[in-house]
């Protein structure tokens, strides 16, 4: 497999896994793990990381940027109406 198909637990980095198992290795991480807590990412669940941190992850975070820049989102903004004002 290629080097970009795994990915490193969030919980313990000695954990190198197979990105589409990573959801469910995350959930039986969580279970043992006594660090600080982990915020999660609103665009993938499987972005965990301190809360101070997550700005500074959406910066850079390829799903917050795909979201973002999808012409769906796009129109469907466009086209938004506000309530009308009385």
């Amino acid at each position: 497999m290629d080097e970009d198909q795994y990915g490193t637990c969030p919980y313990d980095k000695s954990h190198r896994i197979v990105l589409f198992r990573m959801p469910g290795h995350i959930i039986k991480c969580m279970r043992n793990y006594r660090g600080p807590p982990l915020a999660i990412c609103k665009y993938n669940a499987t972005h965990r990381l301190p809360k101070e941190q997550m700005d500074e992850h959406l910066a850079e975070c390829v799903d917050y940027l795909k979201f973002h820049n999808h012409k769906n989102l796009k129109i469907g903004l466009k086209s938004r109406q506000s309530p009308p004002t009385e």
